[in-house]
């Protein structure tokens, strides 16, 4: 589905200045509130904007979501980004890293709700927005995965497997299909996967199909 309106991007220091208010102050209100409780008019009063200014560069609530979805993973990415991650293996790295944002989901479930909501929903209507975050979270993982060194395409496959695993379980913890315990545990067995040689992940390859593919490198 095309995108129903074009936002505006900010430009000036002064206009990213006053997108990121709005989207502090979403963030702040889905945190206590949930999806629900974020209305555009008391958003705008919020973050000190007017209700035009807000809608040029959020033009609709779906779009809020996303945006305060990109930001925050646009901060874990320079928190990772500017370290080496800790760990021995490929799979003690993602593994921890994993953990560690289930954990930040268990703490803001209602924010997590919401942006999951609005990344998983059916229309998709700001499909560049949404794959914009998506790319991101592989970056940080491929980053994380990599420990400062490099991974073989075999790997970075196998990486994309591994978040759906991860998203899946999420999604069933929010849903109250899993309990946490069973949530982390299916991710602790998704990351074994990337102990896999790639000689076997080439045969299942060569088995599945040649036009199956495990998942998008990104």
């Amino acid at each position: 589905m095309n995108q129903p309106t074009s936002p505006a991007t900010p430009v000036t220091p002064a206009q990213q200045e006053r997108y990121d208010r709005v989207v502090a102050a979403a963030a702040e209100v889905l945190s206590a509130g949930g999806v629900d409780a974020v209305q555009m008019k008391d958003l705008a009063q919020r973050a000190g904007v007017s209700l035009a200014t807000l809608y040029r560069y959020f033009p609709s609530k779906e779009y809020v979501l996303l945006a305060v979805c990109l930001a925050r993973f646009q901060e874990a990415a320079r928190r990772v980004f500017a370290e080496v991650p800790p760990g021995d293996t490929i799979r003690d790295r993602v593994t921890s890293h994993l953990m560690r944002e289930f954990g930040a989901q268990q703490r803001e479930q209602r924010l997590t709700a919401a942006l999951t909501q609005a990344l998983t929903g059916t229309a998709r209507s700001y499909s560049e927005m949404i794959e914009a975050v998506e790319h991101l979270h592989f970056q940080i993982l491929r980053h994380v995965a990599a420990g400062g060194g490099q991974l073989t395409e075999q790997q970075q496959k196998l990486l994309s497997v591994v978040i759906d695993i991860f998203s899946a379980a999420s999604r069933r913890w929010l849903a109250g299909t899993y309990s946490a315990a069973e949530a982390r545990y299916q991710i602790e067995v998704g990351c074994e996967l990337l102990e896999l040689p790639d000689d076997v992940v080439d045969a299942e390859l060569e088995r599945a199909a040649p036009d199956v593919a495990i998942g998008r490198v990104g």
